[in-house]
């Protein structure tokens, strides 16, 4: 049935043809979730030949990847809120959440700024912004909390 199918990229160049190997996935992701970072300077290729690879970025873009990314993710979220829930209550909590939440975007930033791709600058401009105000809004409740606490509220 699949094998009769007509191949749909025949009035399209061969450099212009999407990559659908195994060794690329389906691609890279514009979010950034499962693409190797932008590589520090001076560092070395992964020994793929793809580019840097950190050890807890995934090296494919299936799904199972994206939810480890996620999984990840919430430990750390979850662990954030753990820590501002002991130092300072609920508020606390809140700060803690917002503050990882920011701190994740930041990273996502970072990795994706010096690319060249407008969708992965796009990205990366969108995570900036958004860990930006995650680190404001963190910083802030985290001050509230204080304040609170010294009172003795």
């Amino acid at each position: 049935m699949f094998n009769e199918s007509p191949d749909v990229f025949s009035n399209v160049s061969a450099e212009h043809r999407p990559d659908f190997s195994p060794t690329q996935g389906m691609g890279r992701s514009p979010d950034g979730i499962g693409a190797p970072p932008a590589p520090p300077r001076g560092a070395a290729l992964a020994p793929s030949g793809v580019g840097y690879t950190a050890p807890w970025e995934p090296q494919d873009v299936s799904p199972e990847a994206a939810v480890r990314a996620a999984g990840i993710t919430t430990l750390a979220a979850a662990l954030g809120f753990g820590v501002g829930l002991a130092a300072g209550g609920w508020k606390g909590g809140i700060a803690g959440i917002l503050l990882t939440g920011g701190l994740f975007n930041g990273y996502r930033a970072q990795k994706w700024w010096s690319s060249p791709d407008p969708g992965e600058k796009n990205e990366a401009v969108v995570s900036a912004i958004m860990g930006t105000v995650g680190v404001v809004a963190g910083g802030y409740a985290a001050y509230k909390t204080y304040e609170a606490k010294k009172k003795g509220e």
